[in-house]
């Protein structure tokens, strides 16, 4: 039998950042760089509706300033809580979603002697889980903790995620230094 070469897919990228949120039906490959942060995938695989967050801090109700609308996609708590709502908007209900997280490293030296204050990779990542049991839901896919970062990809056609730990801060994700090209 002779190996059949696929033509690579032509998907639009979105790049995500810190605080944002992506919901969408069309085919993407929807790329983010996760550190402490951490990144919620939700997807219906027989629409191929699909969501990904980038929140950075774990509870809206816990900060330290005030809150304002447009702030919530920087919250796990009330980034989940947006997502869900725009699947059974959809008329999709949460027990049909593959929900996946990603992120909550360790990336403060002091957090990582045990100073909880500055823990804020484990604290989202254990916001998220407390907020998806509330919601019944259970996750079926996690690449989380850790002391290094990760780039993350989800292709929204698919439903599949890939992950790449980023082995220091001083690593270019997007980038080469020295030639200026891309990796």
């Amino acid at each position: 039998m002779r190996a059949r070469i696929l033509p690579l897919r032509k998907l639009e990228t979105v790049y995500l950042r810190p605080g944002e949120m992506y919901f969408g039906t069309d085919p993407a490959r929807v790329v983010t760089v996760l550190g402490s942060c951490i990144s919620i995938v939700m997807y219906h695989r027989p629409t191929s509706t699909s969501s990904m967050s980038h929140a950075l801090m774990p509870e809206r109700s816990c900060s330290r300033k005030r809150a304002v609308a447009g702030d919530a996609f920087v919250f796990v708590d009330s980034s989940i809580a947006w997502m869900l709502e725009q699947f059974s908007r959809m008329g999709i209900d949460k027990k049909d979603l593959e929900v996946k997280i990603f992120g909550g490293s360790d990336m403060f030296q002091d957090a990582r002697k045990g100073n909880e204050a500055l823990a804020v990779g484990k604290k989202n990542v254990m916001t998220a889980l407390r907020v998806l049991q509330q919601h019944g839901i259970s996750p079926t896919a996690w690449n989380v903790g850790g002391t290094k970062g990760r780039k993350v990809v989800f292709y929204t056609d698919t439903g599949d995620v890939f992950t790449k730990f980023v082995n220091s801060r001083n690593d270019v994700i997007m980038g080469n230094r020295k030639t200026g090209k891309g990796s």
